[in-house]
C-alpha cells in the first residue's frame, strides 16, 4: 500500500495542477475582448422566412402601351378601332405593394409614356386592373393604384436604406422574362452609385437582375424593402453581376409627392459645380450662378468653394442629396470659402421646371 502512495501523490499533484491551470485560463479568458466574436453573424442556410414575408407584396405588371408612329406610316395603315396612332405593345415588369389599399411602386419605364391599360397579378394568381397615379422620369419611378375597394392587399415592410452596408445579403424578387415570380440572392456591392442620374443614388448588387425584374423588390435578409430594382450594367443585355436599385428612402419621398400632387415637386437652387475641380481635388467650386435664381439672390458667387452644406462637410454626395431632396421654399444653409475667408449663405429653394 505504501508503494502506491507515490503514484497516488503524483496523480493528485497532476490533477491539482490541471485545476489551477484551468482556473488561470478562465481568468485570462474573461479579460479577452470578445466583442468581435459576438458580432460575427451565424451562417444562415436559408432565407425562406424573408421571401415568405416579402413575396406576397411583389406583383407582376403587364402594361399595354401605344407605340406612336410617324404620320406617313399612319396614312399607309388602315385605322384600328383600338389604336388610331400606332401599335400596342405589352411591357412586362414588377411592382411592390406599399399599402393595404393597393398603392404600388414600380419603374416609370415599366408603365411607359403612353399607357393604355395596366394589369397587376399577385403571387396568388389574382389579377386586378390598376390606375396610373403619377410618374417621375427623373428617378424612373411610378405609382399605381389597384382598382378594387373590397379587398385588402398584402404590403411590404420598408427599411431605411441609409442603414444598408456593403457586404449585406440582399434578395431580388421580380418577374424576369415574364416567367413569374422568382428570387435571386447576392450582396450589396456598393452604395451611392450615380450612373448619369443625379436623382437616384443607386444601391449596387450582384444579385441576378434581368428584364422583367424592373420595379421589383430588393429586400434585406429580414424581408424588408431596401430598394426598387431598376436597371443593370451589361455588355450582353443579360445579368453580369451589376444590378442597380433605387434606395427605399428616396423612393418614399417620391411616392409621397406622386400620391399628393401627381408629380414630384423638386427644389431648384440655380448653380452649377466645376466638374474638373471636383475630379482633380474633390473641391466643390461654383462654376455658374443663374441670374435671379435662388443662389444669385442668396449671394452665392462664381468661384466660391463650398465648405459645408446644411452643417455637414461639403461632399458631392451631400450636394446630391440637397439637390435631389430639397423642396420649393426650403432653406439650404451653405458655408463657402471666398478670398480665403469663410462666409455663411442661406438659399431658399425655388421650384424646378
Amino acid at each position: 500500500m505504501n508503494k502506491l502512495n507515490p503514484i497516488i501523490k503524483f496523480l493528485i499533484y497532476i490533477s491539482f495542477g490541471g485545476l489551477i491551470g484551468f482556473l488561470i485560463s478562465l481568468f485570462f479568458f474573461k479579460e479577452l475582448n470578445l466583442t468581435d466574436v459576438e458580432n460575427i453573424n451565424p451562417i444562415q442556410s436559408s432565407y425562406n422566412y424573408a421571401v415568405k414575408k416579402a413575396s406576397p407584396a411583389v406583383v407582376n405588371i403587364y402594361s399595354d402601351q401605344i407605340l406612336k408612329t410617324n404620320s406617313k406610316q399612319n396614312r399607309q395603315r388602315p385605322k384600328s378601332l383600338f389604336n388610331r396612332s400606332g401599335k400596342i405593345k405589352t411591357s412586362l415588369g414588377s411592382g411592390v405593394i406599399l399599402s393595404s389599399d393597393g398603392y404600388i411602386l414600380t419603374n416609370q419605364h415599366v408603365v411607359g409614356d403612353n399607357t393604355l391599360r395596366v394589369t397587376t397579378e399577385l403571387n396568388d394568381g389574382r389579377k386586378f386592373n390598376a390606375q396610373l397615379v403619377g410618374i417621375d422620369k427623373g428617378t424612373d419611378l411610378a405609382v399605381l393604384k389597384i382598382q378594387d375597394k373590397v379587398n385588402s392587399f398584402p404590403s411590404i415592410e420598408i427599411e431605411d436604406s441609409d442603414k444598408v452596408m456593403i457586404g449585406d445579403i440582399v434578395l431580388a424578387i421580380g418577374n424576369p422574362y415574364g416567367l413569374g415570380q422568382s428570387v435571386s440572392m447576392g450582396i450589396v456591392s456598393a452604395t451611392g452609385r450615380e450612373f448619369d442620374n443625379p436623382y437616384s443614388n443607386y444601391i449596387q448588387t450582384d444579385a441576378s437582375i434581368n428584364r422583367g425584374n424592373s420595379g421589383g423588390a430588393l429586400i434585406d435578409s429580414e424581408g424588408r424593402l431596401i430598394g426598387i430594382n431598376t436597371l443593370i450594367r451589361s455588355s450582353s443585355g443579360g445579368s453580369e453581376g451589376i444590378g442597380l436599385a433605387i434606395p427605399s428612402t428616396i423612393a418614399l419621398e417620391i411616392i409621397s409627392d406622386l400620391i399628393q400632387y401627381g408629380e414630384v415637386r423638386r427644389g431648384w437652387l440655380g448653380f452649377s459645380i466645376d466638374r474638373q475641380s471636383l475630379i482633380r481635388n474633390g473641391r466643390l467650386v461654383i462654376s455658374e450662378v443663374v441670374k435671379d435664381g435662388p443662389a444669385y439672390l442668396g449671394g452665392l458667387q462664381k468661384d466660391d468653394s463650398l465648405s459645408t452644406i446644411n452643417s455637414e462637410i461639403a461632399t458631392y454626395e451631400n450636394l446630391y442629396k440637397t439637390f435631389a431632396r430639397s423642396k420649393p421654399g426650403e432653406k439650404v444653409f451653405l458655408t463657402v470659402e471666398r478670398n480665403s475667408k469663410l462666409e455663411d449663405i442661406t438659399l431658399i429653394a425655388g421650384k424646378a421646371d
